[in-house]
């Protein structure tokens, strides 16, 4: 069932949370090693939505091209290897213009181009370029992630895996737990869906972080009553989990159980030291359904 708007009365949002701005320009990098198609069924949602700009770029990877020089430099000469690589440009954009006119099934109007660089760099300068307001980019298991780019980025970062029906938001006694229950009670909202929090208790760092940010070391009762404060204060609203573990385990395993649509993540998680690319990559991998790191 969707949420009531009395829910966006009972808390104040930040306009940029309350309006949906996350998805007013969204960037959706394409490599040339891989191009999801789910991820413009995804954006066609949000230029629906929410009337979203969107820019899409195919990065002819420059690593791709470096490899191919490698291997062939013991064969080739120098003038013949420049023009292999030439060729195989000029390929890579014959591909990249059939995949904009299979994006343009589902957004007709989007601005395009076609880039030779490294793929976490480029998305960085376009996102500048352009004023993005959040990255979208599918995901393979075959096909690395650039996990470098959820580090430097400073936008939201949208990982389309796979589809479900509810909205998971995740807090922790790691975070402040304030952007992530609110934007994930609006977003679900918008969306007609239901929403569901997990709140983990993580047993690697006995802490609490304040809504200032602020690490106070707890026992694990103390933990516990704080667990059992955030579910009592949102329980109206959206059905709270509380568990104690990992955060990717156990996220991993909610996420499945009430068959997410999109796990939602806050970057104020990024206060733990370890919970950064490592764990963001054990998160991208063991979940199986779409990622919003809110950054």
């Amino acid at each position: 069932m969707p949420l009531k708007s009395k829910i966006a009365k009972k808390f104040i949002f930040p306009t940029s949370i309350f309006s949906m701005e996350v998805f007013k320009r969204l960037l959706l990098p394409i490599s040339s090693e891989f191009f999801s198609e789910n991820v413009a069924e995804r954006a066609e949602k949000f230029v629906e939505l929410f009337g979203s700009k969107v820019y899409a770029v195919y990065i002819i990877e420059e690593k791709t091209l470096r490899k191919v020089d490698e291997i062939a430099e013991p064969f080739l000469t120098e003038k013949q290897r420049k023009e292999m690589e030439k060729n195989i440009i000029e390929k890579n954009k014959g591909v990249a213009n059939i995949i904009f006119e299979k994006i343009a099934e589902y957004i007709p109007d989007f601005e395009r181009e076609i880039i030779v660089g490294e793929f976490s760099d480029v998305i960085m300068k376009k996102a500048k370029k352009h004023n993005a307001t959040c990255v979208m980019m599918g995901f393979e298991k075959e096909c690395f992630l650039r996990y470098r780019l959820l580090e430097n980025i400073k936008i939201p970062v949208w990982v389309e895996i796979g589809k479900g029906e509810n909205v998971l938001g995740v807090c922790s006694n790691l975070a402040p737990n304030v952007r992530v229950p609110k934007f994930t009670l609006k977003f679900a909202e918008k969306f007609g869906k239901k929403a569901y929090f997990i709140y983990v208790i993580d047993t690697e760092e006995k802490i609490e972080v304040d809504e200032k940010g602020v690490k106070r070391e707890k026992t694990m009762e103390e933990l516990r009553q704080a667990a059992e404060k955030f579910a009592a204060k949102y329980k109206k609203y959206a059905d709270v989990k509380i568990a104690v573990g990992s955060i990717e385990g156990e996220v991993a395993k909610y996420a499945d159980e009430v068959n997410a649509d999109v796990v939602i993540i806050g970057r104020e998680m990024k206060k733990r030291k370890i919970f950064s690319r490592e764990i963001k990559k054990e998160m991208i991998e063991k979940i199986k359904h779409s990622l919003l790191f809110l950054n």
